[in-house]
């Protein structure tokens, strides 16, 4: 491709180029914005999976399993937030 006076700026470089390196930094801050957020809203879906799974496991166990680990039936959500708690 051939630069053209209609796509170079005052230093020749490409108009595309030179406004991508002068809006780099924005460009990049969003992106990371972007990915934080991500990041964060992953971490929040696989904490709900992994509290899915530790109150549907506990559910299943009969009262003598429970009764052994030390709970009640009516105690698994505050023991299933407890384990939570301390990962």
């Amino acid at each position: 491709m051939t630069a053209s006076p209609n796509t170079t700026g005052p230093e020749g470089h490409h108009i595309a180029t030179s406004a991508l390196t002068q809006n780099a930094p924005v460009f990049l801050e969003a992106l990371a914005r972007f990915g934080g957020n991500a990041m964060a809203k992953a971490k929040s879906v696989l904490r709900a999976v992994q509290m899915a799974r530790m109150l549907s496991t506990l559910s299943k166990m009969s009262d003598a399993q429970l009764a052994m680990i030390g709970i009640q039936r009516s105690d698994i959500p505050q023991y299933a937030k407890t384990l939570m708690a301390e990962d």
